[in-house]
């Protein structure tokens, strides 16, 4: 196995194997993106007055010279995109503050199952990765075409030039969903790693020491048996 020296300033010995390494990097990123897409759909969700524009629909007011909100989306769907979001970071979040205390202090590590049981996670996270770019996508084209059908705004990104109606401010709707869709899918990209990481140890019936001298499918090693059984002749 090949090992990579440990990252913590604590005296304790710590070496981690390549790929949880590398693991634990891609989750480090993928945090940083769930935080990004929260916060850009959050920031968003506020100069609409807390509504969502996903699915919405606009319309300019020849009177007023600006433009108005005549339909929002539901506010599931930006609740449903940020709690993704904020959900995965704190997994994150940690996954990655657990294997530096176990590694630095406790020298343990997870076996099988729990291996196993992160595979399960990471296709959940993949699902519903891919249901939030969808939703950002389609919602954000279905709120830009409301928008272009005025003859007087030409592009999406030219609406944030334009005058809102008060309260509201769409001077970064645009970028800010666009943004937060490149995250999205970005964060995607980084769980199709972890996955593919996870697949590879798991091959490789986990590349980690097992906790408290249990073999790697969390049974019992036969030294520990041996500690536990009497070695002497039966009575």
């Amino acid at each position: 196995m090949i090992a990579v020296p440990g990252f913590c300033t604590c005296g304790w010995k710590m070496a981690l194997s390549v790929f949880l390494f590398l693991e634990l990097l891609v989750y480090g990123a993928a945090f940083i993106c769930g935080i990004v897409t929260a916060a850009l759909v959050t920031v968003t969700q506020g100069e609409f007055g807390s509504r969502c524009i996903l699915y919405g629909a606009a319309k300019w007011n020849t009177t007023s010279k600006s433009l108005g909100l005549v339909q929002f989306g539901s506010g599931s769907l930006c609740g449903f995109i940020s709690a993704v979001s904020v959900v995965i970071a704190v997994y994150c979040f940690c996954t990655v503050f657990y294997f530096i205390y176990a590694n630095c202090i406790e020298g343990a590590s997870r076996g099988l199952r729990w291996l196993t049981a992160c595979l399960v996670m990471s296709c959940i996270y993949l699902f519903f990765l891919l249901v939030s770019g969808c939703l950002l996508r389609v919602g954000l084209n279905s709120f830009c075409q409301s928008i272009l059908a005025e003859h007087e705004i030409k592009s999406c990104s030219d609406a944030e030039k334009r005058n809102w109606t008060a309260p509201y401010n769409g001077s970064r709707f645009y970028q800010n969903f666009t943004s937060a869709e490149t995250s999205t899918w970005v964060n995607f990209f980084f769980w199709i790693v972890v996955l593919a990481l996870l697949i590879v140890q798991r091959k490789q019936g986990d590349d980690f020491k097992p906790l408290n001298g249990a073999n790697s499918d969390g049974t019992a090693s036969s030294g520990e048996t041996d500690r536990l059984v009497p070695s002497g002749p039966r009575p």
